[in-house]
């Protein structure tokens, strides 16, 4: 089955323990599309589109652009973007997407910077222009990619929005999927993490899961295996540095969820 959703995200004010305040969103879960393959390549010519409203809850007009971060992909995944020509076939997914005024090739790292490409939005003001793209181009697995809507220069101030494509063979094989119990990380608390708090998981049966903990520049911080059904792993804050940190939930090598927490001390 294929499935076009439409989400919000919320761009509002967030105050950090430290009084600082940005223009930040709430940290939230990561939008999940199951997609099938045979159903793609029948019906919708592989390709996967989803739009996003972004509202502007503070009250300060926003000009913005828009980077598109990898968090896990699938192998192969064409990227740096290389066209596939007669004869010369290039294996992997792709994807692009739309931001404002223009939709962006495959492979852009971000939209434009210059200054009439960027986006403002008022105050209270929704803008319906984001649109993001995915090609399986045949490749089954799990792609998640993150949206973040920031000034120009100044990632501090981003908003970001995760998205997780979930690709099988076949259209009974998708449904088997979603009538179960997804694996997932279902809260992360305290967010932001001040001393100590908890991850916390489900894992269909039968499987068995591990949590890995990243920085912001994606090194390794730890990891807890051997998880099964349900349960809370115990984090402390003085395990990480301040600031931005994720942790993902790996299944048989396959990244199924991916989480992002603040630490604050």
């Amino acid at each position: 089955m294929f499935y076009t959703k439409l989400k919000n995200l919320v761009l509002a004010t967030f105050i950090l323990a430290a009084g600082n305040t940005f223009s930040q969103s709430i940290i939230s879960p990561s939008d999940t599309i199951f997609a099938a393959l045979d159903t793609l390549n029948e019906l919708h010519y592989g390709e996967i589109s989803i739009h996003w409203d972004v509202i502007n809850e503070s009250d300060t007009d926003m000009v913005l652009m828009c980077t598109r971060n990898f968090i896990d992909t699938v192998s192969p995944f064409n990227y740096p973007y290389v066209q596939s020509t007669e004869g010369n076939f290039i294996p992997g997914a792709y994807e692009k997407f739309c931001w404002g005024p223009l939709c962006y090739n495959f492979g852009t790292d971000a939209s434009s910077s210059n200054s009439s490409m960027l986006v403002t939005i008022l105050p209270s003001e929704i803008n319906n222009t984001f649109i993001a793209y995915y090609y399986p181009n045949d490749i089954v697995g799990t792609t998640t990619m993150e949206y973040c809507f920031h000034p120009v220069g100044d990632d501090t101030m981003s908003s970001c929005k995760q998205m997780t494509y979930v690709i099988s063979a076949t259209a009974g094989l998708e449904e088997d999927i979603e009538n179960d119990v997804s694996s997932a990380i279902t809260s992360v608390y305290p967010n932001p993490l001040d001393g100590s708090g908890f991850i916390e998981y489900n894992l269909r049966k039968g499987e068995v899961g591990i949590l890995i903990f990243r920085d912001l520049t994606g090194k390794e911080i730890k990891r807890v295996g051997g998880l099964v059904y349900s349960g809370k792993v115990n984090i402390e804050a003085s395990e990480f540095v301040q600031g931005l940190s994720f942790c993902t939930l790996e299944v048989d090598g396959v990244a199924v969820d991916t989480e992002r927490f603040i630490v604050i001390r």
